[in-house]
């Protein structure tokens, strides 16, 4: 006999018909000599939903129930998605090379590297998305994988409309979402074809969940390190927009560094220069002027403090100075004569942040005074004698400028190179 239905091993006919079967695949040799057709061996599958019916309050009136809207489970293999954020990590942010020295940090300051213990929870399905499609897309766009790619596509958009499901339920997992936010900040800038809009349109994003949500944020080093990637990306996009990143979003002059590291403190300075950019472009009389000035020299005094105490604290050397290999071809010479060997990633980083806003506030001092001068010229009888001037000024901003470039250009030439290989220069 067949057996009993769902436990026997038999095709779909021969349990039906109450009969032995012999097993064979795909159709069994007892329904081909029957004459009859083999119904397969998979079983049809019965699916219940029950539903939780509202009690009746007193007085007949049910009880109002609000229904939270929820995500599915992300439907993908956990170890393929483990293996694909691997190599994305080993490619964009590698971790320090054997048998260097620390500088003051006793791990990699990176964010990405606390994803994995929030994946495959209760509350990330939202982040096993956005982890999934950034990795995804960028493993497909390094190796030539166009399905990855096109995937890696199909599931940001899902990660989108997940993330707008989720913005709405109550008791809203901060952290999670503030990770899966840096995901699609990043998929953003490696996979951007149209401009940085969608990059701008997640740092708002970003802003309004911090807004709403930042007494709900765990106070840990993860939540630090989050914080710190949020600050750079306000300040790039607010120098981008010529708006003020404190002025924007009050709340970010709530929110102070867990420890006093030197990068925390440059990307504050960083954050008020933004302040600068601002103000220079709504000067209104001569009183808005004059704050301007002493503001952007209490900045660059403060910046100057910053670097002196940097290199007090350290326990050795930050850079070293190392001879280019020159190319072997005739009449070429590499850009740069010298390139910098830094103690560490970190410290190429801090030492980038350091030229970015000196070079900014020089800037905005120089173009701040040529304006006046050239206000001043308008009224004035000894223009020629004041172009002279103007010129001589001109040059020497610029030579200081080109100084400041090439530095902040060290800083990058440092990531590309074959020990670190990193943020996807790989």
């Amino acid at each position: 006999m067949g057996g009993a239905p769902g436990r026997s091993n038999g095709c779909d006919t021969c349990v039906r018909r109450k009969v032995k079967c012999d097993l064979q695949r795909p159709q069994c040799a007892r329904c081909l000599r029957g004459g009859h057709r083999c119904g397969g061996y998979e079983r049809t599958r019965k699916f219940i939903h029950t539903f939780a019916e509202p009690q009746q309050g007193f007085g007949g009136n049910s009880a109002q129930y609000r229904r939270e809207s929820t995500l599915a489970v992300v439907n993908v293999n956990a170890q393929i998605r483990s293996q694909l954020f691997s190599l994305f990590v080993d490619s964009y942010v590698p971790s320090q090379p054997t048998g260097r020295v620390n500088w003051r940090c006793h791990r990699a300051a990176n964010v990405l590297e606390d994803f994995p213990p929030l994946m495959g929870g209760e509350n990330s399905q939202l982040l096993d998305r956005a982890v999934m499609a950034l990795a995804t897309g960028f493993v497909g766009r390094k190796f030539g994988d166009q399905r990855l790619t096109r995937q890696g596509i199909v599931l940001y958009n899902n990660s989108i409309q997940a993330f707008t499901k989720l913005i709405s339920r109550s008791g809203l997992p901060v952290q999670e979402v503030l990770c899966a936010n840096i995901a699609f900040q990043l998929y953003e800038v490696i996979n951007c074809t149209y401009g940085f809009a969608g990059w701008m349109a997640h740092v708002q994003g970003a802003n309004a969940v911090i807004a709403h949500n930042l007494r709900n944020l765990e106070n840990n080093q993860l939540s630090s390190l989050m914080l710190r990637e949020m600050k750079l990306s306000n300040i790039f996009h607010a120098i981008g927009k010529s708006r003020s990143a404190l002025d924007s979003f009050p709340m970010w002059k709530s929110v102070s560094p867990a420890d006093d590291q030197p990068m925390e403190q440059i990307i504050d300075i960083l954050m008020e220069c933004t302040g600068l950019v601002e103000d220079t472009s709504n000067i209104q009389s001569e009183n808005d002027a004059r704050r301007i000035v002493e503001s952007g020299q209490r900045i660059n005094k403060k910046i100057a403090d910053w670097y002196e105490s940097f290199e007090t604290n350290a326990l050795g050397r930050l850079y070293t100075r190392m001879s280019t290999r020159s190319d072997k071809r005739p009449n070429t010479r590499p850009i740069f004569p010298e390139r910098y060997e830094f103690a560490t990633v970190e410290v190429a980083e801090s030492h980038m942040l350091y030229w970015a806003a000196s070079l900014m506030i020089q800037t905005l001092l120089y173009e701040f005074e040529r304006q006046r001068e050239d206000s001043r010229d308008e009224y004035s009888h000894q223009a020629s004698q004041s172009n002279v001037e103007a010129h001589r000024t001109s040059a020497t901003f610029l030579g200081g400028a080109k100084f400041y470039a090439g530095q902040i250009c060290h800083g990058v030439g440092y990531f590309p190179t074959t020990a670190y290989a990193y943020s996807g220069w790989a």
